[in-house]
């Protein structure tokens, strides 16, 4: 599999509330891949992991840890990087970590509705 069959693959089923089946898909191209590439797929990974400890752990701990690893690793990319859609992404992970730090002081569990979407910009346009 390719990486950008990889990263589809992993986005369609992070998309699907499948977070831990879209970290594995990630990890197999991550283990290949150099530099901003795999920097990128570490990053989209851990967001993975992060909303798994969430949604099915219910480990806010590890769910704030992990969100804020993987945006230390995304933002400093240039925009919508592999063709992921960045710029719609990295701000609705800004506010499911919020949410999370919340939980982590008490409040409510993260609301699953939070949870962004990924969208990815294919070569053939969708």
């Amino acid at each position: 599999m390719t990486t950008e069959e990889a990263l589809l693959r992993g986005a369609e089923l992070f998309n699907r509330g499948l977070f831990w089946e879209a970290h594995e898909a990630w990890e197999e191209a991550w283990m290949e891949e150099e530099d901003e590439r795999k920097l990128f797929l570490q990053g989209l990974i851990q967001l993975a992991a992060g909303y798994f400890k969430a949604t099915v752990q219910k480990q806010p701990r590890g769910c704030v840890m992990l969100l804020t690893s993987g945006l230390e690793k995304l933002e400093p990319l240039p925009p919508d990087f592999m063709g992921v859609e960045t710029r719609r992404l990295l701000p609705a992970v800004r506010l499911t970590l919020t949410a999370a730090a919340s939980w982590l002081e008490g409040g409510p569990e993260l609301d699953r509705g939070l949870i962004p979407q990924l969208q990815i910009r294919t070569l053939s346009g969708g």
